[in-house]
């Protein structure tokens, strides 16, 4: 019987030591990192976009950022910005590879961990795995100032494992009705794992900030009624076509757009994320 370990062992077979992946210079640790985790209650809230962009953003500052691509088994930030890993991060399962073997730098020094897009190991990792996979990543990123995580969207074990260790979560959604009902469900288990001040709400792809707010208000008013909280920590982001081009020439909008309103807007929650500040707070009866 061909078990997972051999599977694994199978994806790394070839790729030797002149391979032709980038990797990340000897940075002094910082010793605390702050560990940004991005996710969605679903898919097709733009939660890869935002991370990418953010990643981007925070780099201008310049800070040190590692974006991790945690959508395992479907990640696609290495095609966001036009990249070709050839080491991901299910190398760190097999074992003889660190977490800087499997880094490549992006756009703007941004450094990048791809998640191999298809592989289904990654996927189904088994509880060790997904330990191990965690302790390598956590040493490595002390090595950067900002750590930007991409998850799988939903709240299965291969979320909240890259949840629990996050100092901030970003949860993305719409005004979409089936985003709202997901979104939900999704901060309802989040707050079982971590304190629910952790979770920032990030509006993605609305008209203006009142249509935003009218989000924000929906779901706290459910929030406060079943959970005994709300979110406190809020932005929004508008629906820009300009996100939409970095598909064509492999480029975060904020650096190809930097003048289009949604950039302008993940620019401010860079600054937010950045600054360790809240940047707005609201209340709902």
């Amino acid at each position: 019987m061909i078990d997972q370990a051999s599977k694994l062992r199978d994806l790394v077979a070839g790729i030797g030591a002149d391979c032709a992946q980038a990797f990340c210079p000897e940075f002094a640790p910082s010793g605390d990192p702050d560990v940004i985790a991005v996710t969605s209650g679903k898919g097709g809230v733009g939660k890869t976009t935002l991370a990418v962009n953010l990643a981007a953003a925070l780099a201008a500052f310049s800070k040190r950022v590692l974006i991790v691509d945690a959508d395992l088994g479907l990640s696609n930030v290495d095609v966001v910005l036009g990249l070709s890993p050839t080491r991901h991060l299910g190398h760190l399962l097999v074992g003889g590879y660190t977490a800087e073997d499997v880094t490549i730098q992006g756009p703007n020094s941004v450094f990048v961990i791809s998640g191999g897009s298809g592989v289904r190991e990654l996927a189904e990792a088994r509880d060790a795995e997904r330990e191990l996979l965690l302790n390598k990543l956590a040493d490595y990123y002390r090595r950067f100032d900002f750590v930007v995580v991409d998850t799988s969207p939903g709240i299965g074990r291969n979320v909240t494992d890259f949840l629990r260790s996050a100092s901030k979560i970003l949860l993305v959604t719409s005004s979409e009705p089936t985003a709202l009902q997901d979104t939900y469900a999704a901060a309802k288990t989040i707050s079982r794992l971590v304190e629910h001040n952790r979770l920032w709400l990030v509006v993605n792809q609305v008209a203006c900030e009142s249509e935003a707010e009218a989000v924000v208000q929906t779901l706290n008013s459910v929030a406060h009624r079943f959970l005994g909280w709300g979110f406190t920590t809020w932005d929004w982001v508008a629906f820009d076509p300009a996100l939409r081009y970095p598909a064509v020439n492999h480029r975060p909008a904020v650096l190809s757009h930097p003048g289009a309103a949604a950039c302008k807007a993940l620019r401010r929650l860079a600054r937010a994320v950045a600054s360790r500040n809240d940047r707005r707070r609201i209340t709902t009866a």
